[in-house]
């Protein structure tokens, strides 16, 4: 009997030196080795249409998935490795083969300006001021507009930190959560996304890289998911070997919490769900 990667001892969601990570593939693959994980899937930023510092280039993606295809082989009967792609809904969707791909939102395209949700306060600041006057909810609505486009132009596996726009906004720095005007544009992009897409990360990265106290998405929105059939995994969005499975112990009990019994792992023979 062969028995199923644990949704704990997995992790889908990680970068390299390919695009921002700190740590090669190879780098990658060992911490997990180390740190007795069941599964790593690395998974590259997608190549934004222009030259950007956070994603992989045109011809390092063809690179990136050489190199994945051979620690694939060479870690067999060590660890379960996979290559993915992060697609921004707002990149040209690259034409390599990979075993997983991750339906993601990081920016508003402002008027050809992309106003990035994750890049740095004062990056979002700066681009609410110039683009929107100021007005935050005005910003959230265009972000979960464009959220709301996730699985139109590909076909993600899963969604990854649905609500990216909350990373810089622990204590309500810029909006409050709990605002009928933010929760509103929220569920609206996820009832969007779920006629295409049933299946969400629940993401430790911005409690590891921005301090938030809870993972992606807010509970709220996990709680939506479940109530509307959605299906979950953990991911820690990782860029380091430190944060691979960082607070899997909190996003597995926000998950029971919200309802979830099962949570999806994937295998050789595709996604299947086991219990949490």
């Amino acid at each position: 009997m062969i028995l199923a990667p644990s949704p704990l001892r997995s992790n889908l969601h990680a970068h390299s030196t390919f695009d921002d990570g700190s740590l090669s593939p190879e780098e990658m693959v060992r911490a997990a080795v180390r740190a007795r994980f069941d599964v790593i899937g690395i998974s590259g930023h997608a190549y934004m249409g222009r030259p950007s510092e956070w994603t992989m280039t045109p011809s390092g993606t063809r690179q990136f998935a050489l190199e994945m295809a051979r620690l694939k082989d060479k870690y067999a009967g060590i660890i379960d490795v996979y290559c993915g792609v992060e697609q921004d809904v707002l990149a040209p969707v690259p034409e390599v083969k990979f075993d997983f791909v991750i339906g993601a939102c990081h920016a508003v395209d402002a008027g050809g300006e992309l106003v990035y949700a994750d890049a740095s306060p004062e990056h979002l600041r700066a681009g609410v001021e110039r683009h929107f006057g100021g007005d935050y909810y005005a910003f959230v609505r265009a972000y979960y507009e464009t959220v709301a486009a996730i699985g139109r132009d590909f076909t993600p596996d899963f969604v990854a930190h649905f609500d990216l726009v909350t990373k810089y906004n622990e204590g309500g720095l810029f909006f409050d959560e709990d605002d009928p005007r933010y929760r509103a544009a929220a569920i609206s992009a996820l009832i969007a996304v779920m006629e295409r897409v049933r299946v969400f990360e629940i993401n430790t990265g911005g409690m590891y890289r921005a301090g938030r106290s809870v993972p992606y998405p807010a509970p709220f929105i996990l709680r939506e998911i479940r109530a509307r059939g959605g299906e979950i995994l953990l991911t820690s969005d990782s860029h380091d070997a430190a944060s691979l499975g960082y607070r899997y112990d909190l996003a597995a009990e926000l998950a029971r919490s919200a309802g979830f019994r099962y949570a999806k792992v994937l295998t050789p023979r595709g996604f299947i769900s086991v219990p949490l």
